[in-house]
């Protein structure tokens, strides 16, 4: 059976409760939304972002002790808006350094590019949770630091 009448007969064994999700997804096969400069640019920083971080993460390894570093976690959201297409989303990835969670993200909002890199960390007599910010944007940097104190579990 030619491929073009295996798909007429799949879609003849279709329910027909789910016949507009398969009409939906060969309707976008058909006619594909056009591509957007504003996505495909934050798809680009975030391939580049996930390029580096391996390279990150043997740095920070370097001056851990042994078994105290671990790989990235990451995963990545974009969307832009109606014209002018303002783009949205964000590229995260998250590591340890020595006792210290760190995640960082790539935040794209309004066109714009936002680093943030957060560390959280148990001091090692296990009362104090310490958590530091950094956010970068265009050139500028702000830090902030927040210390609380825990009680026994």
């Amino acid at each position: 059976m030619a491929p073009r009448d295996e798909l007429k007969s799949l879609i003849d064994q279709i329910p027909e409760d789910k016949l507009k999700s398969v009409r939906m997804n060969l309707e976008s096969i058909l006619h594909p939304r056009p591509s957007n400069p504003v996505i495909e640019k934050m798809e680009r920083r975030s391939e580049e972002i996930r390029k580096q971080l391996p390279e990150r993460l043997k740095q920070l390894q370097a001056g851990n002790r042994p078994g105290m570093s671990f790989g990235f976690i990451g995963g990545d959201s974009f969307a832009a808006g109606p014209a002018p297409h303002k783009g949205s989303g964000e590229c995260a990835h998250t590591w340890r350094e020595g006792r210290a969670h760190v995640k960082h993200k790539l935040l794209f909002h309004e066109d714009r590019e936002i680093d943030i890199v957060e560390r959280l960390e148990i001091t090692e007599d296990e009362r104090t949770l310490v958590y530091e910010q950094e956010i970068f944007v265009e050139g500028r940097s702000v830090k902030r630091r927040e210390e609380f104190t825990l009680t026994s579990q």
